[in-house]
């Protein structure tokens, strides 16, 4: 039997849609050896489901035949849950032999050039596939069990050169195919992250032969939503840069709960901490004692908090000030939650996040606890 390997995660974010006409059918005739199945379904490998499309009664002799209308792409013979082979359907005629007692080669279907280029191209990522799994369980079976460095070295050098070949298959395999659906196979084994001009120089392959495949959408989408995140990312790195130790701390200007805004740069001439918090975030909601004693312990030296709630309702926000007993007056929020527009421009990606200020306004510290945040303050304010 033949299992899903990489290909489980190239399944799950593209369908198989490719609509043919109704003059365009597939046959499929098969025989079953040696498993006492008595009935067989063709399922189509969808967008992160699996669409049983076809379904045949197999008679005493094990034979089995199926015949329809259904989209070109990557389907699955199942006789079980444990039990199954993949296959690239298109309009023609297959003939499938299943023989469960054979251990190596169980699984054989024929009648498409498209499917053969498949079948080959998954047993050369299926035999790649299992020496890198091979290598890992030694590589970690020598480590656990105290193997000589050299040992170890061999293995680590082993399983480099067996990815970077894999890497090459994966590559040289999307460039060769015939079927950008076998192409598309072959690239979706790399990450997209890592990968994104030979993913993209394969979606343009099939934008152009297959325009009408819901592949190339779905593939198109896949790709724009990378781009999105891969944007984003450069641009909260961009705005990291800007919140580092050493950077002045980027303005913020919101409300407090009496509807006044107060400016972070009003406070220059005192150290100040920038807050980001909530009154729904536990650890938040754990640290605040340790803010307030140090507010309380150095207010007079020329310390402040500037708080900035990701709460949602002005009455939760306000509620919590008051039972947390948090006494300074710089409490602002947009009440955007994590939309909120500083927390955005700061980079919080978790709360609570704390940036410490110097009377000029540069970052001198983040998100310093408990006595860390103490022992800088009395560095600062002596």
């Amino acid at each position: 039997m033949r299992k899903l390997t990489a290909l489980i995660a190239f399944i799950t974010v593209f369908s198989s849609c490719n609509v043919i006409g109704n003059s365009d059918k597939y046959s499929i005739e098969g025989t079953i050896k040696n498993h006492a199945a008595k009935s067989i379904k063709l399922e189509k490998l969808g967008l992160q489901e699996l669409v049983v499309v076809d379904s045949s009664v197999v008679d005493d002799k094990g034979a089995f035949k199926m015949e329809g209308v259904s989209e070109k792409g990557f389907y699955r013979l199942k006789l079980d849950e444990k039990t199954y082979w993949l296959f690239l359907l298109e309009p023609a005629k297959y003939k499938a032999e299943i023989d469960l007692a054979n251990q190596t080669d169980a699984f054989k279907i024929t009648g498409s050039p498209d499917n053969e280029e498949f079948q080959a191209a998954f047993k050369k990522m299926n035999e790649t596939q299992r020496e890198i799994s091979m290598l890992k369980y030694t590589y970690q079976f020598f480590m656990q069990s105290g193997a000589s460095r050299d040992s170890i070295n061999a293995i680590e050098q082993k399983l480099n050169e067996v990815a970077k070949n894999f890497e090459t298959v994966c590559m040289s395999g999307a460039k060769s195919a015939k079927s950008p659906l076998v192409a598309m196979f072959y690239i979706t084994n790399l990450p997209l992250q890592g990968y994104p001009k030979e993913n993209l120089e394969v979606l343009q392959r099939m934008e152009k032969e297959m325009p009408t495949s819901s592949y190339a959408r779905d593939f198109r989408k896949a790709y724009n939503d990378y781009e999105k995140q891969a944007k984003a990312m450069e641009e909260q790195q961009k705005m990291a840069e800007g919140v580092k130790v050493g950077a002045e701390a980027p303005e913020i200007d919101l409300p407090t709960p009496d509807g006044k805004n107060i400016k972070l740069s009003s406070l220059r001439g005192k150290v100040v901490l920038i807050d980001f918090w909530a009154s729904w975030c536990g650890p938040c909601r754990a640290e605040m004692p340790n803010v307030v004693n140090a507010y309380n312990k150095y207010k007079n030296k020329g310390f402040t908090v500037y708080s900035v709630s990701l709460d949602k309702t002005k009455e939760a926000w306000v509620n919590s000030i008051k039972a947390l007993n948090m006494p300074w007056e710089n409490q602002v929020s947009d009440l955007k939650f994590w939309d909120c527009e500083p927390a955005k421009r700061y980079g919080v990606n978790g709360i609570p996040a704390a940036y410490l200020l110097d009377k000029n306004g540069v970052i001198v510290a983040t998100n310093l606890r408990g006595p860390a945040l103490e022992a800088k303050l009395a560095e600062l304010l002596p």
